[in-house]
């Protein structure tokens, strides 16, 4: 191995997030001058070994925000209406959104049962947010299924639910 190779590790050891902090490039200068390497050649191995580096890197980065997308997807996420925006104690109106299906819940007027329309994700065809000041609904159109309106959400809760429907149509 020659003192290029040598130091070419290093740099690989030391950049290993990617990139190469001010005390971690002191070391490399002072074991590249050891090698008897002049500093113009310390520098551009480094660069060298960092812009080689920065496309495995970035596949890693790739590889790991897909296994989250995908992690993502099989998760179940639940909205309930908000009581400070007029929403009822005893009947909030719930949605609720996993990989594949968007299902809407409200208590009937007798407070017994709870009625639910479940809708295909691929089957719809519109989100709008209506704002007002009491609270934000959230109207849900389908293709054939008709529409799905849940009142009195928080519209930081509006504006997830629509982002997770359209990331996962």
């Amino acid at each position: 191995m020659d003192k290029e190779e040598i130091f070419k590790e290093l740099i690989t050891e030391m950049a290993s997030d990617g990139d190469i902090s001010p005390s971690e490039y002191k070391i490399l200068v002072a074991k590249g001058k050891d090698l008897g390497l002049s500093q113009k050649a310390i520098d551009l191995l480094i660069q060298l070994e960092l812009s080689t580096q920065k496309p495995a890197l970035e596949n890693q980065v790739e590889a790991r925000l897909t296994f989250v997308d995908d992690k993502q997807s099989n998760e179940v996420y639940t909205f309930k209406s908000a009581i400070t925006r007029g929403g009822s104690i005893l009947t909030p109106d719930t949605i609720i959104i996993d990989g594949t299906t968007v299902t809407y819940k409200r208590r009937n007027k007798y407070l017994i049962n709870t009625d639910s329309v479940s809708v295909a994700i691929s089957k719809i065809s519109s989100i709008k947010i209506d704002t007002s000041l009491w609270g934000t609904d959230i109207i849900i159109d389908t293709f054939g299924s008709g529409k799905i309106i849940g009142k009195n959400f928080t519209k930081s809760d509006a504006y997830e639910i629509q982002r997770l429907i359209k990331e996962r149509q």
